[in-house]
């Protein structure tokens, strides 16, 4: 009975690894993917150039510009626009950093998973 316990531990574990293992896919996946969008001449038109840098500069400007008077609803407003571009380049980093990180620990949980799967053989040799 205990070793069916032990063997269900054992499982367990395996599982638990497969799964760290499937996310660090997906997040290095996910890195991968935005690399490949930086690459898009489309994509650094529309969205790096576009959006995160002249729409950025043009709010910023008439933010900043003392012959706009604008009211502080429209400035808020602007605020929150400028805020939005930030976050955009905030979670760009995010994905980066987390898939460097995925791609640091991938490795060890393979190793991990292949030591786990030795043990469980070891085992089960026991307990035979």
């Amino acid at each position: 009975m205990a070793e069916n316990v032990i063997l269900t531990e054992k499982e367990q574990m395996l599982a638990d690894t497969d799964d760290r293992i499937s996310i660090l896919k997906e997040v290095i996946k996910r890195k991968e993917d935005l690399e490949s969008l930086f690459l898009d001449d489309r994509f650094q038109n529309v969205i790096l150039s576009g959006y995160l840098e002249e729409e950025a500069d043009r709010i910023f400007g008439m933010l900043t510009d003392p012959t706009h008077n604008l009211k502080r609803d429209v400035m808020e407003n602007l605020m929150e626009k400028l805020m939005a571009t930030r976050n955009v380049k905030q979670y760009f980093r995010v994905i980066n950093q987390s898939g460097d990180s995925a791609a640091e620990s991938l490795p060890e949980e393979e190793a991990y998973r292949v030591q786990v799967n030795k043990s469980e053989s070891i085992i089960e040799a026991e307990v035979d």
